[in-house]
């Protein structure tokens, strides 16, 4: 079986996680896409990431509930300190050691590959799949050529441009606009109910930028 891992901070899970989740199987012919929100993730200060991990992890649970060859993961929640992705995927494979495993991220944060905790290691596990949006340059990518013995298992799929990202949802929630359907509905409900990214002190007085945030 052909398994995607999709890991992020997930701060929140919005659509446009789920359309690249969605292609990404149907282009590489997966058999189900498993989500791993990061507990503490290890590229980024804790108080980064505004969401508690138990709230990620149900927010993730929400949106994939209603696709059968969507699910979540808890490796990283449950422990208690940060991961890198190069462990994450061998804690599952080890469950799984018959499947084949694609590891999706963004293309922008597998351009900075390099700077992953063991790069050569990782790809020896798993296909990266550098999910692209219309127009992406790959040579951006072409200097991972000369730093990594397995660059060829480095594979861009394209995607469908959705011009959404986790801080824009947060800061839309600063300002108090509404982001139902830029999120799945059952994030969106969890949001709402929990009163989740109100209040964010990190923003600047003048309302300036919050800085994006990636795996």
């Amino acid at each position: 079986m052909k398994v995607g891992i999709f890991g992020g901070t997930f701060d929140p899970v919005h659509q446009g996680h789920m359309v690249i989740a969605e292609q990404v199987m149907g282009e590489l012919g997966l058999s189900r896409v498993l989500f791993v929100p990061g507990g503490i993730p290890p590229h980024k200060g804790a108080s980064s990431v505004r969401a508690s991990a138990e709230d990620r992890f149900d927010m993730v649970e929400g949106a994939v509930a209603e696709n059968e060859r969507f699910a979540v993961d808890r490796v990283e929640v449950d422990a208690g300190r940060p991961m890198h992705s190069v462990e994450t995927v061998q804690i599952l494979k080890q469950r799984a050691p018959a499947d084949e495993w694609y590891f999706i991220s963004g293309a922008d944060e597998v351009s900075n590959l390099l700077a992953w905790k063991d790069p050569d290691r990782l790809l020896e596990e798993v296909v990266m799949v550098a999910a692209t949006r219309p127009g992406f340059d790959l040579s951006k990518l072409g200097h991972l050529e000369a730093g990594l013995r397995n660059f060829d298992r480095i594979f861009p799929v394209e995607c469908t441009r959705v011009d959404i990202s986790a801080t824009s949802i947060r800061r839309r929630m600063l300002q108090g606009k509404s982001v139902r359907y830029l999120v799945p509905e059952e994030v969106y409900r969890i949001i709402r109910d929990r009163r989740l990214y109100e209040g964010d002190e990190r923003r600047s007085e003048k309302g300036g930028r919050l800085k994006e945030e990636t795996r």
